[in-house]
């Protein structure tokens, strides 16, 4: 075979005496693209296969809503913080967590990707300096939220101002959209005593109290007592205290005692609440107010004069 120099590149065969085999390269080529394309179609073939096998999850988000008494919508207004925790159909807890500040403004909340199944979904408002005992006991019914002084067996003086919501859910493959409406836990009482100067140091308690909310919204535990935190203004002490939304105001006094103990004052619950029908327990959005004052001739329990008057509100 005859050579030639070509360009400096070195030597390639003689154009005279090589024959160059089209059908022979043709073949080789066809070759190799058909072997790429089964490979292509295989390695495809195996992804979808591998995305079949995968979990489809659906889409399953919440709208959260407070009208409190009315029409309005008034939850942005009253609770600041939620805790969401989603259980299983045998209420075992499956995850939890704090909604975002932008979840919160926008009222909506998007669950984590759930297998199809019925779950429940369970949220507290406001839940700041309350705790939640044991999430993982497998019923509803016995988990609650306390004050933390509860669980440390210490003197509560108030929790916090708490909001409640539960719905059952069921996961499909489909999208949904589901409204959680929350719903007051708490009752608000305000005391006033008048009549009695500064340094007397009286306390304010209210007794009887139940001290926990499970999650099923309903108020439990041994009764106790709530010595509440005062101040001094305005010629008269003041307190408030959230506690719990209880079925018996029967139970319940609100007393006054002097800085030994000795009980000086005492007015019990449904009794006030049956002279004072303007206060209406069964709403969401409800304050207790109850005010003592002290004279001469002994002590007046009623309503302070804000509650009468409409235009006249307190300063909480």
């Amino acid at each position: 075979m005859k050579t030639e120099e070509v360009g400096g590149f070195g030597l390639l065969p003689s154009s005279s005496n090589y024959k160059y085999d089209v059908k022979h390269t043709d073949m080789k080529i066809f070759n190799k693209l058909l072997f790429m394309l089964l490979a292509v179609g295989m390695f495809s073939s195996c992804i979808k296969e591998d995305m079949d096998d995968c979990p489809k999850y659906s889409v399953n988000t919440l709208s959260l809503s407070y009208k409190g008494d009315g029409t309005a919508e008034i939850f942005n207004e009253k609770i600041e913080r939620v805790v969401m925790y989603v259980f299983d159909k045998n209420e075992q807890l499956v995850t939890m967590r704090e909604l975002t500040k932008d979840e919160l403004a926008q009222r909506s909340v998007c669950l984590p990707e759930l297998e199809p199944g019925t779950y429940r979904v369970t949220c507290f408002g406001n839940l700041i300096k309350d705790q939640v005992n044991d999430l993982y006991c497998g019923d509803c019914d016995k988990i609650y939220c306390a004050a933390p002084e509860y669980f440390k067996k210490e003197t509560i003086s108030s929790n916090d101002p708490l909001y409640y919501s539960s719905l059952e859910l069921t996961v499909t493959e489909e999208d949904q959209n589901r409204e959680l409406l929350f719903a007051s836990s708490h009752y608000k009482v305000l005391v006033e005593v008048a009549g009695v100067p500064a340094e007397s140091n009286l306390s304010i308690e209210v007794c009887g109290v139940l001290p926990y909310t499970n999650f099923e919204n309903k108020a439990g535990g041994n009764p106790v007592d709530y010595k509440l935190d005062t101040e001094y203004s305005d010629g008269q002490f003041n307190a408030l205290s959230n506690i719990m939304r209880h079925s018996d105001h029967s139970a319940v006094d609100v007393c006054v005692r002097d800085v030994n103990g000795n009980e000086i004052a005492k007015i019990n619950l449904a009794e006030f609440l049956r002279a004072n029908p303007k206060i209406d327990c069964s709403k969401h959005e409800v304050v207790i107010p109850i005010h003592f004052e002290f004279k001469s001739v002994g002590v007046e329990i009623g309503v302070p004069d804000w509650f009468v008057v409409p235009d006249v509100k307190p300063e909480f």
